[in-house]
């Protein structure tokens, strides 16, 4: 779908739980505003629906787009849904926020209007973790069967190869899926150097799921070994308090500052001093505080959970850890590891070439394509109930020897870059055998010069974060 077309057809609405200035705002939110920037920089007209917030005004212009408050924390639901009935003939296509229950906004705007869930985080087991039972229930039932009957076969972006697994797992969701990872919104600081003792920055909400507690009960034991560590929580949240009394009755406070939240230069400055961050959230979609400590050449500590296994380049931008194991002994290990200058170094500098790599420019690509393509799907006349492979194909090829119109055999969903004197190719819902007909059209077919030096192999968790360019002037061929 051209530029043209698009913008022709409408706005591009976006429903998301709350926006930045609500109280409880998180990465959530900052992924929403950045969308809408960067959308309407294009000359999109874009609109986000969220809830009510005191003090805001109900609609508010800001940064070339429109807010559009209503609603309360689960009437905001219906505010946008109501919102979109009444505006749905101006309305172009939709990006659905998924925050654990989504808006279900197929149910509000024509049938060809491509509305795209872009899912952040899977919320089946935190659900229990604040509500009752039935209710929790409820929300688990929102989340996965109600969002598989009315989504159908639209378009699911996650943030996150492990939320794309799990769009498909856990949720059960039949649409084709697409990884859009977050940007960045943050400039590595300089001439900030390291604290001469060693110390620990993490940032994020004082909530439940996040286990912050397990942290702050893992100080005693990492005290003794590092008696002089001091221990720093940027955030805020409703564990604030039970943290401190935590702090208190272990005997660690002296080391524990919870300092709520600090705006985006402080914060920044906080963390280029740390040595490292830890983070034991039971999972996350991605883990944007992980990649924004990494920006300041911080590496991260965390267990191999959901979104952290994927944000975190083990051994290379921080740590992960198997579940079980104990995180104070190796808190205290990597502390040890980070007192030679050299190592630390490493670690920094892989984990700010390894931030640099998001943007919110490619995330905007990304999510731009899935709407183009959902779009096509819309208008064609294919068999909408055809199978999907979820499988994802690599192909490495040497750039000299591609055609000159190497591109218009790409399909608008294949991603690709250049890689020194080679040049990578992802091709989503294609297996290795499919990919012989795009190698047929490279040149490269079975016996042809130059096949020596061409790869293909199933795609990695990495492949899918790393490569960045879609090919957009590509076509929409079937393989």
């Amino acid at each position: 779908m051209s530029p043209e077309r698009d913008r022709a057809a409408g706005s591009l609405v976006i429903t998301n739980w709350r926006d930045l200035d609500h109280p409880e705002a998180g990465g959530a939110e900052l992924v929403c505003q950045e969308l809408a920037v960067r959308y309407a920089e294009r000359g999109r007209d874009v609109v986000l629906l969220a809830a009510a917030v005191d003090g805001r005004p109900r609609v508010e212009r800001r940064d070339g787009y429109t807010i559009v408050r209503g609603g309360g924390r689960f009437t905001v639901y219906a505010h946008a849904l109501w919102w979109l009935l009444r505006h749905r003939r101006q309305v172009g296509a939709v990006i659905d926020s998924q925050n654990g229950i989504p808006f279900f906004t197929p149910l509000a705007v024509p049938a060809g209007t491509p509305a795209v869930m872009l899912l952040h985080h899977v919320h089946q087991e935190q659900f229990a973790g604040y509500f009752p039972a039935p209710v929790a229930a409820l929300g688990r039932f929102l989340e996965s069967t109600a969002s598989r009957h009315v989504y159908g076969r639209r378009a699911v972006v996650a943030v996150s190869p492990s939320t794309r697994t799990d769009a498909r797992r856990r949720l059960g969701l039949r649409g084709s899926l697409w990884v859009a990872p977050p940007g960045l919104s943050v400039t590595p600081v300089t001439g900030v150097e390291r604290s001469a003792r060693p110390s620990i920055v993490t940032v994020g909400r004082l909530v439940h799921h996040k286990h912050v507690a397990l942290v702050v009960s893992a100080l005693p034991a990492v005290l003794a070994r590092h008696p002089d560590l001091t221990m720093t929580f940027i955030g805020r949240g409703p564990e604030r308090d039970a943290l401190i009394a935590l702090a208190e009755s272990l005997g660690v406070a002296h080391a524990v500052d919870i300092r709520g939240d600090l705006d985006d230069a402080a914060r920044d400055h906080a963390l280029a001093g740390a040595w490292m961050s830890v983070n034991a959230s039971q999972g996350e979609g991605w883990g944007l505080s992980v990649v924004e400590a990494n920006a300041q050449g911080v590496p991260v500590l965390a267990y191999r959970r959901r979104g952290l296994r994927d944000s975190i380049l083990d051994g290379e931008t921080g740590w992960l850890l198997d579940e079980g194991a104990d995180l104070a002994a190796a808190i205290a290990d990597r502390l040890d590891e980070l007192r030679d200058a050299d190592v630390a170094a490493r670690y920094a500098a892989n984990a700010r070439d390894w931030a640099s790599s998001f943007t919110w420019e490619s995330m905007a690509d990304r999510i731009q394509v899935a709407l183009d393509c959902e779009q096509d799907r819309l208008d064609s006349d294919h068999d909408d109930a055809r199978p999907l492979s979820d499988t994802a194909t690599l192909i490495t090829a040497p750039a000299d020897l591609l055609p000159a119109d190497w591109t218009q055999h790409l399909r608008l969903s294949d991603l690709w870059e250049h890689d020194g004197d080679m040049t990578r190719i992802l091709c989503l819902d294609t297996d290795v055998f499919a990919a012989e007909e795009l190698l047929e059209d490279l040149g490269f077919g079975t016996g042809s010069l130059g096949r020596e030096h061409v790869t293909v192999r199933v795609a990695r968790t990495r492949d899918y974060l790393s490569l960045r360019r879609p090919a957009t002037s590509g076509h929409l061929a079937s393989r």
